[in-house]
Parts: C-alpha cells; sequence; structure tokens
C-alpha cells in the first residue's frame, strides 16, 4: 500500500508516464564504469578518463555521484579525466545518477592500476648483429603488455665523445609506425640503433631503448675510420697487454665494447687513439672506434682465455680477403710454437699437423667459419674467421646495391 500511495504521487507531483515510473521502479537502473583508455597496465604520467554510463538513460539530466577513496571532491558530471595520473590515483571506481525523483544504483567497482615505474623502457633487438654485405638488418622493438596500443620511434645512435654518450637521429619513415619492427635495407657499416614507442591522446612515451649495435666485420674497404689489434689475434691470454689503436682523419676517439652479459662500455685506459688493455676474463666482448666527427670503425671480438693451463687459438682479428694466405696455429702461455696439433674447421677435424701451423694458400670463402685447436688433449675457445670479397667485388657489390635501393629507407 505505502508503495502505491508513492507511485501515485509521483504521478500526480511529476506528471510523469505510467510506464516509465513502472520501469523505473521495477527495473532499477544499473550504471556502468569505464576506463579510458581501456589498457590493463597504465604508467605514471598518461592520461586516463573514468566514464560514468546510464544505459538507456543518454537523454535524461542526471547528476552524477562517484564513490573513490582517491577523489577529494568527487565529480557531479560523467566523465573524470585524469591529465597525468599518478600512483596515488590507484583504486576503485564505482558511480551512480540522480535525476528529479530517481536515485540509481551503484555501478560495480572498477579498479584502476598505476604502474609504481613512471616510465617503461623498451627493450630493441636486431638481427643479424654482424653484418652480411648488402644484408638487411631487422630491428625489433619490445614493450611490456605489447598489445595495449603502442607505435614506434627509430633513432640511430649518434656518438659525442664531449657527452661521452650518443645523440639520436630520427630514421627515415621511423615516426610512429604501427608496427613493432623496421628493416634496414643494404646496411654495410657498423652502427647503433635505439627505439622507443609512444601511446594515447596527448602521447605519452616510453624511455629510449638501450642501443643496440649492429657490426660490420669491414667487408667493405670504404671505411673512414678502422681499428688495429696488437697483438693481431682474438684470443688473449689472461694479463696479456692488448692495445686497440683507432685510425682515420680524426682528432678524437673513444673505443667502445659490448660486453657478453649486454654492458656497453667506454675503454677505461685511453692514451690519444689508443686503448690499453691488461687483459681479465671481463674484457671478453666486441670492440669498436667512434670518433668525435660520429663515425664508426669496422668491429672486432676478442676474447679472454681464463683457463692458463689450456691452449688459444692464433687466428687474425679482422677478416681476411679472398685469395691471400693465412695462417693459425695454437699457443700455450708459457709455449708459444706447439707441434702435434689438431685443428678442427666448424667443429670437424681437419687436419693433425706436427709443425702445429694450418696454412691455406689462397683463402676462399668455404674457409669461412668457426676454427679451433686441440693440444695435449685440451682445447682452445673457438673463433669466427672471416673471409671478405676482394676490392674489385666489393666495388661491383656497392654499385649494384646502390642501383637498387637509391631511395630506400636506412
Amino acid at each position: 500500500l505505502e508503495l502505491t500511495s508513492t507511485f501515485y504521487r509521483l504521478i500526480s507531483v511529476f506528471k510523469l508516464p505510467v510506464n516509465q515510473l513502472l520501469s523505473e521502479f521495477l527495473f532499477p537502473i544499473k550504471p556502468t564504469v569505464t576506463l579510458q583508455p581501456s589498457w590493463t597496465q597504465i604508467y605514471s604520467g598518461e592520461t586516463v578518463t573514468v566514464r560514468c554510463e546510464i544505459q538507456g538513460g543518454e537523454r535524461a539530466q542526471w547528476t552524477y555521484e562517484w564513490r573513490a577513496t582517491k577523489l577529494n571532491t568527487p565529480p557531479t558530471f560523467n566523465e573524470y579525466r585524469i591529465i597525468t595520473v599518478t600512483e596515488s590515483e590507484s583504486g576503485g571506481y564505482s558511480c551512480r545518477g540522480r535525476r528529479d525523483y530517481l536515485v540509481t544504483e551503484w555501478s560495480d567497482t572498477i579498479t584502476l592500476t598505476v604502474s609504481l615505474w613512471n616510465k617503461p623502457r623498451p627493450v630493441l633487438t636486431v638481427s643479424p648483429s654482424w653484418l652480411s654485405p648488402g644484408a638487411s638488418v631487422t630491428l625489433n622493438c619490445e614493450v611490456e603488455h605489447p598489445s595495449a596500443g603502442w607505435s614506434f620511434y627509430w633513432y640511430k645512435a649518434v656518438p659525442d665523445l664531449s657527452e661521452k654518450s650518443s645523440s639520436y637521429e630520427l630514421l627515415p619513415d621511423g615516426s610512429g609506425t604501427a608496427q613493432d619492427s623496421y628493416i634496414i635495407h643494404g646496411q654495410t657499416h657498423t652502427a647503433g640503433y635505439v627505439c622507443r614507442a609512444g601511446r594515447g591522446d596527448p602521447e605519452y612515451h616510453t624511455d629510449h631503448s638501450q642501443p643496440k649495435f649492429v657490426w660490420s666485420a669491414g667487408q667493405f674497404v670504404s671505411l673512414s675510420a678502422s681499428l688495429t689489434v696488437s697483438p693481431d689475434r682474438v684470443q688473449h691470454f689472461t694479463s696479456d697487454s692488448v692495445s686497440l689503436t683507432c685510425e682515420g682523419n680524426f682528432t678524437e676517439w673513444r673505443v667502445r665494447k659490448f660486453s657478453e652479459d649486454g654492458r656497453l662500455s667506454d675503454c677505461r685506459r685511453m692514451t690519444g687513439s689508443t686503448c690499453n688493455i691488461n687483459t681479465s676474463e671481463s674484457d671478453t666482448g666486441v670492440y669498436w672506434c667512434e670518433s668525435g666527427s660520429g663515425e664508426f670503425s669496422s668491429a672486432v671480438n676478442i676474447t679472454v682465455q681464463n683457463d692458463g693451463n689450456g691452449p688459444i687459438l692464433v687466428s687474425p682479428v679482422h677478416p681476411v680477403t679472398e685469395g691471400a694466405s693465412v695462417s693459425l696455429s695454437c699457443s700455450l702461455k708459457t709455449q708459444k710454437i706447439l707441434s702435434n696439433v689438431f685443428f678442427y674447421h666448424n667443429d670437424k677435424l681437419i687436419q693433425n699437423d706436427p709443425r702445429g701451423e694450418l696454412n691455406i694458400s689462397a683463402v676462399s670463402k668455404s674457409d669461412e667459419g668457426f676454427y679451433k685447436c686441440q693440444y695435449s688433449g685440451r682445447e682452445s675457445a673457438q673463433s669466427w674467421m672471416s673471409v671478405k670479397e676482394s676490392v674489385h667485388k666489393v666495388a661491383a657489390t656497392m654499385t649494384y646495391l646502390e642501383s637498387r635501393l637509391g631511395g630506400s629507407k636506412g
């Protein structure tokens, strides 16, 4: 009886249609709270809109109530926009609407979770990391929650010796790509690359990735910067004195190293254009020169033997030109010339020479690969010997690439 009385009073006071009142009394309205964007992971600094939606009540004049512990002054309208979200806005949000005689139910609570970290840092990978002449290089940029609406930006790292860092130069067509990969055609020289990602409106940007490098072992002869290693071999014993000297028409140089654990560092003992190393196991890595004008040299592998009683393979640190002769040998820390040595090419035994040397009179491309030696039952580490084309073949390759790739990116 009381409900009926209330019902008829509303009809007389507000003069509302009977079917509308029946619908709203018998089937209470329940709003829905949504988050825009609807990503599962929101980072501190992004823009977020919390919206209260009342199905079927879009034309009505609602006043909105919000229930959220993080809202000091809850708004009375259906949207709450947080321009620069912080972790303090994390929590549950629910709403209800009010108009005239009617109050809706409270919506279900939706939870906003804001990451503790200010900005994510994407991870860049390059493939291949060592170049073949004219190869295409693929860069991949990976962000946490990769399906969450990111666009990608691609940069070339340009050495800045005065700041002991690098500046970033946007690659052609490398601004805001939808794809998380970028292909560089006809790469010929050592270079460093960086990526970052952005999303939202206004756009929120991640940090730049750590730089990753594509190394050329020196197959092309037109490089304006070069690196000389003394003694000229890939493998070294601990406590060996090794010098890496940068050469070219530049006044400033730095030698950089990329370690096996992925760390990038500068040579700590530079004297002019020469880096001096008293080797330890941590000196194993890839080395190259960078000039004050932003030029890169070819790169070399340096491996330090931790086993003081084991042999090392003595092999050239730079690629060998087709048709040239090369000699590989095996050495102990206490004895430089050995006999009765086994030599392996790509894990296949190729020679047991009592002289302890492997001599190739005219190197061909088929001689490229991994080599190691074995002496007295102990094996050296294996090292890659690269074979480059002759000057004439390189010039022909460059002409061909220029004709095919004259207008392409990268």
